[in-house]
Formats: C-alpha cells, sequence, structure tokens
C-alpha cells in the first residue's frame, strides 16, 4: 500500500469550531454561583435570546406545532370603560 492509502484527511475545522470547555471546581457554593452570574453576565445578547427560546420551547413545548413552529399570536384588543362612581 502507499502511503496515499494509508492517510485518512480530515478537516480539523469541524473540532476548531466547537467551544472551549473546560471543568472548575469551586470551595463553596456561594463561589459557584458567583461563577455562573459572571458566565451569564458575560453572554452576548444573541445568546440570551437562543438561551430564552431553549427556556420556552421546554416550558411550552405542548403548545407547539406539529412542525415545531410557534402558533400564530390571537389580535386581540379589549377597551373597558373606566367608571368611577
Amino acid at each position: 500500500m502507499s502511503d496515499e492509502t494509508q492517510n485518512l484527511n480530515e478537516s480539523g475545522a469541524a473540532y476548531d469550531a466547537r467551544p472551549k470547555k473546560k471543568i472548575t471546581f469551586f470551595s463553596s457554593f456561594e463561589e459557584a454561583e458567583e461563577h455562573g452570574l459572571r458566565e451569564m453576565a458575560s453572554h452576548s445578547y444573541e445568546q440570551r435570546l437562543e438561551n430564552l427560546e431553549v427556556i420556552r420551547r421546554r416550558t411550552y413545548g405542548h403548545r407547539l406545532l406539529p412542525d415545531g413552529s410557534w402558533p400564530p399570536l390571537d389580535r386581540i384588543i379589549t377597551i373597558e370603560k373606566r367608571t368611577d362612581k
């Protein structure tokens, strides 16, 4: 066999595109909570909206349409007349 048939050519871009994750050990629950709050505060607006959508799908997943989209909103306006007597 030649060297070309024995080598496997894979692109490394797929592995480098993943976010870097690491394990962190904490000495107290308060320290872990502060770390979590700092991490959430560093999220971009796009990440915050993505996280919100994940929470919405978990909480209200039973209301999704069969294709996975949200149903249209009812546009109802109610005007109530205030009476002070």
